[in-house]
């Protein structure tokens, strides 16, 4: 019987898959940084990261750089839409906040309040939007957000966890150097996939015997996606 919080065992495993291969993480955490030196090919790298922390942590197997590669070609368009729509977020937050500032109206306070959870709702709907499409047999990205934001309301307690253990990696790959080189992005690759896992077979989607197969789903569902909270 499990007595440890859901989101404490993501982190263990995310901690145990990252550990056993960490030197292949490190290199893909390099391979990434670089791609995001050039731009164009950030959000690829972003999403060819994300797909083979899925591919460890739903089948145990470590991916290939030729896996890698193909993975950054397949989902070229709908990473780079999905990357359009959070510098849209990014661009429009504090320029709303700045205009309700502004404003003499007694409700500004609420406003920007509203303005900041919402926003944050938005980054923490992101941790689980990239692994969720992993899972999905259609690559909608806006089904992949409506799972994420339903995984959000559903269980807030287990992804704030997750959000706080994503955000303290974060920085520390920011402030410094060594984290990021040692596998920073990929620990976070890791994180979100298994925290994704985790919701599927609470949910009862995904037998949990039987790593990356779907149990049971909501009426008319054939992308994995979870019910509604």
């Amino acid at each position: 019987m499990q007595t440890r919080p859901a989101s404490f065992e993501v982190i263990r495993r995310t901690a145990l898959d990252w550990w056993d291969s960490w030197v292949n993480w490190t290199g893909a955490g390099l391979v990434w940084l670089l791609c995001w030196l050039t731009i164009v090919l950030g959000p690829p790298a972003t999403f060819s990261l994300v797909s083979a922390a899925h591919r460890m942590a739903v089948r145990g197997e470590s991916s290939q750089w030729r896996e890698l590669v193909r993975d950054a070609r397949r989902y070229f368009g709908v990473s780079w839409l999905w990357m359009l729509l959070n510098g849209i977020v990014v661009v429009l937050a504090p320029l709303n906040l700045n205009f309700y500032a502004r404003l003499p109206s007694p409700w500004n306070s609420l406003i920007q309040g509203l303005l900041i959870l919402l926003t944050g709702l938005w980054f923490v709907v992101q941790l689980f939007t990239v692994p969720y499409l992993m899972q999905q047999e259609r690559k909608h990205l806006g089904i992949a957000m409506r799972n994420g934001l339903y995984t959000v309301l559903a269980a807030p307690g287990f992804s704030i966890v997750i959000s706080i253990v994503s955000l303290i990696i974060a920085a520390l790959s920011v402030a410094l150097v060594a984290p990021l080189l040692l596998g920073g992005p990929g620990f976070l690759a890791l994180l979100g996939c298994h925290g994704v896992n985790e919701r599927l077979e609470t949910y009862g989607i995904r037998d949990h015997t039987t790593p990356g197969t779907a149990s049971t789903a909501a009426p008319g569902d054939t992308t994995g996606e979870p019910p509604g909270p």
